[in-house]
């Protein structure tokens, strides 16, 4: 992958060799931009052990758990969820565990329960590195920018329940058992290759078959481990804290432009948030380089803040949602 920020060589540089002090200078940049990209596995593995860990362990909360105790467990096992949406992300850019096999393989893992499919995700992602209007996931930006206050507030349940992926999720899911995939592909107006049409297929199958084996294990056994475990979280847990997640990325910047510094936000988090997000935060300097790895994006923005300021940067996630509830209440940012 390379970065959405080419390097330039002037006319003069052509033209005239460089000093010893230039190409010792070059040398560090070079080698600095390798650091930045350097991927180390074991850091992903640790991540995936974590999600695993935490699954396991607020899962089995959730069954042992009454009452409203169920209820808050189940909101804590979307949480999760919500933090493995980012792990999959990690996995599109190949900055997981640096090999292509792997990262894919997570990734699908991760995100085939969720509703997402990995392939259609990586088609439509790199789309979005090149204009962020183009979004993986269908949100309500424009009705939570419009000049009525109840058009707003509709936007905002609307992004916040994601009802819109939920959705698509089961029309896509029709389109792969009734052979209509590529159809529906091509009409999109960018098609992928037959290779990842054919995968991405295989994604809402392998959800279809997910969703009957659910069934069948409800009906069979008499339980609803799979409602509790599974579709409660989904959507009260996972769904609304998943688009507040992505919701700072790009909201109210311009996006009319390809330049990270005034299309994209970063916010400044503590380490417990910068893990859950997995440095998404670090928004700015993702979009400039989607190359870096993850775990190096926070030292990234130092170099590129260093540089000039950011456009759109906040103090807290706090602050930003404090500003966001208060424009769809009040209208003003």
């Amino acid at each position: 992958m390379t970065s959405l920020k080419p390097d330039t060589i002037t006319a003069d540089g052509l033209l005239e060799r460089p000093s010893f002090g230039q190409s010792l200078t070059r040398n560090r940049a070079g080698s600095g931009r390798a650091y930045l990209r350097r991927v180390i596995p074991g850091y992903f593995i640790v991540k995936l052990f974590g999600l695993s860990a935490l699954l396991g362990v607020v899962g089995s909360a959730v069954w042992l758990s009454p009452g409203i105790n169920k209820i808050v467990l189940e909101v804590c096992v979307g949480t999760v969820f919500a933090h493995g949406t980012e792990l999959i992300h990690q996995c599109l850019h190949r900055t997981a565990t640096g090999r292509a096999s792997r990262d894919h393989f997570f990734g699908m893992v991760i995100a085939t329960p969720l509703g997402i499919s990995f392939w259609r995700y990586l088609h439509d992602h790199f789309r979005h590195h090149k204009d962020v209007t183009q979004e993986s996931f269908s949100y309500n930006y424009e009705r939570m920018e419009s000049r009525s206050m109840p058009v707003r507030l509709l936007g905002v349940v609307l992004h916040l329940s994601m009802l819109n992926h939920f959705v698509e999720t089961l029309k896509w899911i029709g389109y792969a058992l009734t052979g209509r995939v590529d159809q529906k592909l091509a009409a999109s107006g960018a098609k992928p290759t037959e290779i990842i049409a054919r995968r991405i297929r295989r994604d809402y199958l392998i959800m279809a078959a997910l969703i009957a084996a659910g069934l069948v294990i409800t009906l069979a056994l008499r339980t609803d481990a799979a409602i509790q475990l599974w579709l409660i979280p989904m959507i009260i847990g996972w769904a609304p804290i998943h688009a507040l997640i992505e919701l700072p990325e790009h909201w109210k910047c311009d996006t009319s432009t390809t330049n990270p510094r005034l299309n994209t936000r970063s916010i400044r988090a503590r380490k417990l948030a910068r893990w859950y997000v997995n440095n998404n935060c670090n928004h700015v300097g993702h979009h400039y380089d989607l190359s870096v790895a993850m775990e190096r994006l926070p030292e990234y923005e130092l170099q590129l803040m260093a540089e000039s300021p950011f456009t759109h940067f906040e103090q807290s996630y706090p602050k930003f949602y404090l500003r966001f509830f208060r424009y769809i209440f009040t209208g003003k940012y």
